[in-house]
């Protein structure tokens, strides 16, 4: 089963396209991890809307919250992770506050290339070695990394590679290659890409895929369908459908519901659940992949129930 799989590791990575729903699968792979007894951190980066609110809980502030039993997130911000940085590596309190304070390190903070998205990485490499308890048990059975968007995702991931090449010595090159090992280790680390069924979602999922298997040498391990708009009528009702529509049949069908609006959303369903086999297929032709549709929620505020719905469908995967 893909969710075995995906369980075995100590750390899944999710990119895709804006807009595909990626915080919800994150909420959903993290949810049913925990439902399987593994103790879960559910990691985002500058998430302006928190993945917390799809189950149930306040927004994390920066710190590790705990918002199910045995799930936990945590909203990394760049800036408080090099500041972290920085005190564990100047290690005296005042020197620390005062190169935190500096104009200069703010403007090296801001304008050097990579410098946050590797100190990021670095944080959530440490949260994976981190232990706990006097028999030094891994803190976290499992780190879902909901990662950018598909375009900086692949320059996020890029970042340890690029800095291993450009810094051959020193701590910044060392933690470089650490974080380049553990991203390219399949014993420990999945790369997941979500998607939906549209063209430019499906396009770039494509794109990803080749370029992180290529440029990184990372081989996705899964690609989620999020989105799908699943069978819901019968060959014998979409038949109907059709004829009623093409006969510009009139009436109702309910109190308050007119029997054409119900036909044009029917055949708008029809539509969508075409393209949504159209995509499935296309990716299947393209890919060796794993494939693994999510249904459409058909709602905008996503909730716990509909979180434990994805996750069910995701065991069942």
């Amino acid at each position: 089963m893909v969710l075995d799989e995906l369980l075995s590791k100590r750390l899944v990575i999710l990119s895709g396209k804006g807009g595909v729903g990626k915080s919800v699968v994150g909420a959903a792979l993290a949810l049913a991890a925990r439902e399987r007894g593994k103790r879960v951190l559910l990691v985002e980066v500058e998430a302006a809307h928190e993945a917390a609110r799809y189950l149930g809980g306040r927004p994390s502030g920066g710190a590790v919250h705990e918002v199910l039993p045995g799930l936990f997130t945590l909203n990394l911000d760049p800036a408080a992770a090099m500041a972290a940085y920085v005190r564990s590596t100047v290690r005296v309190e005042m020197l620390a506050r005062r190169v935190l304070a500096s104009p200069l390190y703010h403007r090296f903070f801001a304008a050097a290339p990579g410098v946050p998205e590797l100190i990021t990485l670095g944080k959530v490499m440490m949260l994976e070695a981190e232990t706990t308890g006097w028999r030094a048990r891994p803190r976290w059975d499992l780190i879902v990394l909901d990662a950018p968007a598909t375009g900086h995702g692949l320059a996020f991931l890029k970042v340890p590679l690029a800095a291993s090449r450009a810094v051959p010595v020193g701590p910044v090159g060392h933690n470089a290659r650490r974080i380049l090992a553990l991203l390219r280790d399949p014993e420990r680390t999945a790369l997941g890409i979500v998607a939906i069924p549209e063209e430019m979602a499906v396009v770039e999922a494509l794109e990803f895929h080749r370029l992180a298997s290529e440029d990184l040498g990372i081989t996705p391990a899964v690609v989620f369908l999020n989105e799908c708009h699943e069978r819901r009528f019968t060959p014998a009702q979409e038949a109907a459908v059709l004829r009623l529509a093409a006969q510009g049949t009139t009436g109702a069908l309910a109190p308050g519901v007119s029997l054409p609006a119900a036909l044009a959303a029917a055949r708008r369903h029809l539509r969508r659940h075409r393209l949504t086999r159209f995509y499935q297929a296309r990716l299947r032709r393209a890919l060796s992949t794993p494939l693994v549709t999510l249904p459409y929620l058909f709602r905008d505020d996503v909730g716990l129930d509909d979180v434990r719905l994805l996750a069910e469908r995701l065991e069942a995967a």
